[in-house]
This record gives C-alpha cells, sequence and structure tokens, in this order.
C-alpha cells in the first residue's frame, strides 16, 4: 500500500467514524433519571448514595425512566441498549426489554432539547412528542 493509499483509507476511515462519534456523545447526554414535564421528581425517584433509583413500591403508570450506561429502566422493565442509530436530529435506540412477564424488543426514538430536557417521539416520522425532565440526585436530597 502507497502512502497515498493509507492517507486516503486512513481519511475514508476516520470520516465514517464521525457520525458513530457524533451517535455517542449525543447518547452520554441521555445519562440519568428522565420524567415528564409538569410532575414531580420526589415523587417518583429516590436518591441512593452513588445513583437515583425508582421509589419503592414503583408506580407502574410513572411516566418515568432511567438511563445508565447501556441500561434503561422504566418501573415495569429494564432494557439492554441493542443499539443506537441517527435520524436527523433524534436517536434511535433499540432496546433489549425484560419485564416480569416476558422478554421483548422495543424502539426509543429520542431527542435532546436545548435547554437540557429531552423528547420522546412516539414516532420516527414526527408528530406527538412527550417533553421530560432530568431529575439530578443533588435536587432529590433532602433540605
Amino acid at each position: 500500500m502507497t502512502v497515498i493509499d493509507r492517507r486516503l483509507f486512513l481519511f475514508v476511515l476516520v470520516m465514517a467514524a464521525a457520525p458513530l462519534q457524533d451517535t455517542q456523545a449525543q447518547a452520554s447526554r441521555l445519562q440519568g433519571a428522565w420524567l415528564e414535564e409538569g410532575s414531580s421528581c420526589e415523587s417518583v425517584f429516590v436518591a441512593t448514595p452513588k445513583a437515583v433509583a425508582f421509589k419503592r413500591p414503583a408506580s407502574a403508570f410513572a411516566p418515568a425512566f432511567i438511563i445508565s450506561g447501556r441500561r434503561l429502566s422504566t418501573p415495569l422493565a429494564t432494557c439492554g441498549l441493542a443499539g443506537i442509530s441517527h435520524s436527523g436530529e433524534r436517536l434511535v435506540l433499540r432496546l433489549s426489554c425484560t419485564t416480569s412477564v416476558s422478554p421483548s424488543t422495543a424502539r426509543a426514538v429520542l431527542s435532546p432539547a436545548g435547554d437540557g430536557s429531552l423528547y420522546r417521539h412516539h414516532s420516527l416520522e414526527g408528530g406527538i412528542a412527550t417533553r421530560y425532565q432530568r431529575c439530578s440526585r443533588d435536587a432529590l436530597k433532602p433540605p
């Protein structure tokens, strides 16, 4: 392989990795406890020594989820992140979930908002979106 071939190969490799790095950077911004806007963080979450967790017993109907590492948890399910893809401004999370009833696959379409909140879209093409606020560990500490 000539020097020019090597440089061209490296250039193509870097350009191909750029969207992946952007997706991973946006995915890292999703880490944390999220609750539908207008609800009280203290009513759903509790601060533990190392993280934020659902209060027990957790409300099955709480519009909330926690993203930690490659795991997304709701009050009723624990999901592993099987993959992330980019669709315009939206991130599509492919999930492998387990509930008390059975395993299943799911998809979540999310997009970070400029103010630090998050939108969960009901479809990839558009339509209705629900706004979520981040519930920080510090905000859950007693005064």
